[in-house]
């Protein structure tokens, strides 16, 4: 083997060890006897996850099945990233077929989506707070669900225009020239190649808006979802493993997810 090799190698292997090693180290921590964070662990215990409290417990030593406020904060989190992959998979579709034609204002329009992820997630999260309070909307879980999607919604469009079918547009003219609607024409034609590119704009968003802490805690009041609520938890109670059980889980779903969108990405348009 090339030394060239061996060193791209070896420089893609210490990027994968710095990405994932941590995630790692928290899920096998989840698993500590103690309720202290330290190696080595003494012991392997799932209590974290499904231990049966005394009663007295603080909540960082209440295990994760067995705290209320976890449980509403999945909740709460299902639903934003539920929305959010619906609201995502409308609008990138949507998008999408219109800035694939030769539009005026097409650039400027699609830079300007764009912003939902070039701005910083503080500034988009600031000013989204002052128009919901203006507007007088309560702080919910569909605030949190509509900032998620706007940042979700760049990642989808770009996604989707980069997999079209260079022959769609020759597609939809064949049909159109034998007379079917515009309807028929996109319920029979488009949508057939472009499918897998909608659920993977769906899950995209899904995935995006699951974890999101900095832009949902400024619009989102309560318990909140499973982000800012272990943010706001341990402000004012100590780490322990129960966190990070918390944790795996959250990244269990992701992965599942993640899973799901390489599934879909790899099936053929055609």
């Amino acid at each position: 083997m090339k030394p060239k090799e061996v060193g791209i190698r070896v420089y893609v292997a210490a990027l994968i060890l710095l990405v994932y090693l941590p995630i790692v180290v928290m899920i096998v921590l989840s698993f500590n006897t103690s309720g202290r964070i330290s190696f080595p662990m003494e012991g392997f215990t799932t209590r974290w996850y499904n231990g049966v409290p005394t009663g007295y417990e603080y909540a960082s030593y209440i295990s994760a099945f067995y705290d209320w406020k976890f449980w509403i904060a999945f909740q709460n989190t299902v639903y934003v990233a539920v929305t959010a992959a619906v609201l995502t998979l409308i609008i990138v579709t949507s998008v999408a077929m219109v800035l694939r034609h030769r539009i005026i204002g097409r650039d400027p329009l699609f830079y300007l989506i764009l912003l939902g992820f070039v701005l910083p997630g503080v500034a988009l999260g600031l000013g989204n707070n002052i128009l919901f309070r203006l507007m007088n909307w309560e702080f919910t879980w569909w605030t949190a669900a509509i900032l998620d999607t706007v940042y979700a919604v760049p990642f989808g469009l770009i996604l989707m225009m980069a997999r079209f079918d260079p022959d769609l547009v020759l597609y939809e003219r064949a049909a159109s020239v034998l007379r079917a609607s515009p309807w028929v024409v996109f319920r029979k034609v488009t949508f057939p190649l472009i499918r897998w590119e909608v659920v993977a704009a769906g899950v995209f968003g899904f995935v995006l808006a699951w974890g999101e802490l900095i832009r949902t805690s400024f619009v989102m009041r309560g318990t909140g979802v499973i982000s800012t609520y272990i943010s706001t938890e341990l402000a004012i109670n100590p780490v322990t493993p129960k966190w990070y059980a918390v944790g795996a889980i959250v990244t269990g779903i992701s992965i599942v997810a993640l899973v799901i969108l390489g599934w879909v990405l790899s099936r053929g348009q055609r």
